[in-house]
């Protein structure tokens, strides 16, 4: 039986929780009982991604690991991944990509696969941009609630969003260290610290998950001031990941105006994995899930 090291991103904070991540898991345990690996699951919170793997590979008296499929927080800990696994277990990077990746591919090691499977953040932020486009006026102002910009996923939603964006539409962010409702929370006050003595308006709160999304809500509704209050409790509220139990919740009963829905991708990449030992078929390098938006119409369609 084939094991399987699944090391998903965890929160620093307590009792929050990322719906995301809870669905990629749940994703993994199902299809790996169907494939019938044996799944090993762990959570890094922070950046402990590479202390996690190291301390399972160096376990002797465990089974030995045969792929690590892995979310890594920031572009600097998927490199170094990269370089610890090299020659020793096969890696599927999630949701993260690095130049890096090809540099070591070609020299992997014989017999362990190595590839990334991404859902495709360039398309959410397009996407979120056209929701944002239908419901913001012309000369409006939006915010956009970032993930920590250490990770490619983070950086990419944010250039696709602003690169789509009507003409005339004001554009501001401020960055979240985690994808939760704790992080929005945190990333609004910080922004809205800077700019609560200038006159501005938001018409709309765009945020790179539903999580954060929900926090920055929460955080503008506790506001001191009742201008400000009331101008943006009614500011159009959008997130992503649209996962069935939360976000798309959400929108269904009007908390969200519109998500994106991010599909999970743990259960893709088991599958590549078998292919690879049954059939010899290589994983891709570079391989992406796509995004939709939700509901459809939101985006124009």
């Amino acid at each position: 039986m084939r094991t399987i090291l699944l090391v998903l991103p965890g929160s620093t904070a307590p009792g929050a929780v990322d719906y995301y991540q809870v669905l990629q898991e749940e994703t993994a345990v199902a299809e790996a009982a169907a494939l019938g690996f044996s799944l090993e699951v762990a959570h890094a919170p922070g950046f402990d991604h590479l202390r996690l793997v190291r301390k399972r590979l160096g376990d002797a008296g465990a089974p030995r690991v045969d792929a690590v499929v892995v979310e890594p927080a920031s572009l600097s800990s998927t490199e170094l991944l990269l370089k610890e696994l090299k020659g020793r277990a096969g890696l599927v990077l999630l949701n993260a990509w690095s130049p890096a990746v090809e540099e070591h591919a070609a020299s992997w090691g014989a017999g362990l696969p190595i590839g990334t499977l991404s859902t495709d953040h360039a398309e959410i932020g397009r996407i979120q941009a056209l929701q944002v486009n239908a419901v913001a006026p012309d000369a409006g102002s939006v915010l956009c609630v970032t993930g920590s910009l250490r990770s490619s996923a983070a950086q990419q939603r944010l250039a696709s969003l602003r690169a789509a964006l009507k003409p005339g539409l004001t554009l501001h962010d401020t960055e979240a260290g985690e994808w939760t409702e704790e992080g929005g929370a945190r990333a609004f006050e910080s922004w809205y610290g800077l700019f609560r003595s200038r006159r501005f308006e938001l018409h709309a709160i765009a945020a790179q998950s539903d999580e954060l999304a929900v926090g920055a809500r929460r955080a503008a509704l506790a506001l001191a001031t009742p201008a400000h209050r009331d101008m943006l409790a009614a500011a159009k509220l959008l997130g992503v990941d649209g996962c069935p139990g939360y976000g798309k919740r959400l929108v269904d009963d009007g908390t969200l105006s519109a998500s994106v829905v991010a599909p999970a991708n743990t259960g893709d990449a088991l599958r590549r994995l078998q292919r690879f030992w049954q059939a010899g078929q290589p994983l891709p390098l570079r391989a992406f899930t796509r995004p939709l938006p939700y509901p459809p119409s939101s985006a124009g369609s």
